[in-house]
């Protein structure tokens, strides 16, 4: 039977199989099997087998030993990227200096007042110290606030109104300005 006839069979008997034996079914699918073996078999005995180690020698010698010279653009590169990074310092520790400088002449000529810190002194000692700051006098119509002490920072160029509004904060003192005195009540 030809080639041409096989397959027409085939496909009829894949299209039809009520029309053939269990006996012919078998006989066809044995024969199809064999000739696709022997097919696969002649197509694997074609291919060579390739020896290995002489594969990785050769690839050793393309890759591996490469000339240097295809390598000398790198080391170029990298001395140009050192010397730009290396300008790129310089200045900027130039600038840090020379900032540092004007900081400097800043510093010394500039004085910088600090707050007063009262920290547990009694009323009358701290206002006294608020009154003669501001050309004051104090007046304590509550001899009993005298004795009080408070924890209190007078900052530096705050107004004499704003001391004493943050002075009135303080439950058990009355604080007042009459003039030219702080009055305590």
């Amino acid at each position: 039977m030809e080639q041409n006839d096989k397959i027409r069979l085939l496909l009829d008997m894949h299209e039809h199989p009520e029309n053939y034996t269990d006996e012919q079914l078998a006989a066809m699918l044995k024969d199809e099997m064999q000739e696709h073996l022997a097919t696969a078999k002649r197509a694997m005995t074609d291919i060579p087998v390739p020896d290995v180690d002489a594969e990785w020698l050769r690839f050793e010698q393309e890759h591996l030993n490469a000339p240097l010279k295809n390598r000398r653009w790198l080391k170029v590169a990298a001395m140009i990227a050192g010397v730009i990074m290396l300008s790129a310092f310089t200045y900027a520790s130039e600038e840090s200096a020379e900032s540092a400088s004007r900081v400097a002449v800043a510093d010394t000529i500039a004085v910088v007042e600090e707050p007063v810190v009262f920290d547990n002194l009694p009323l009358g000692q701290m206002l006294e110290g608020i009154a003669s700051r501001y050309g004051k006098q104090v007046e304590f119509r509550n001899e009993e606030a005298r004795d009080l002490r408070f924890y209190f920072e007078l900052h530096p160029g705050e107004e004499l109104s704003s001391v004493v509004e943050r002075l009135n904060m303080f439950e058990r003192v009355s604080v007042s300005i009459e003039g030219n005195t702080i009055v305590v009540e």
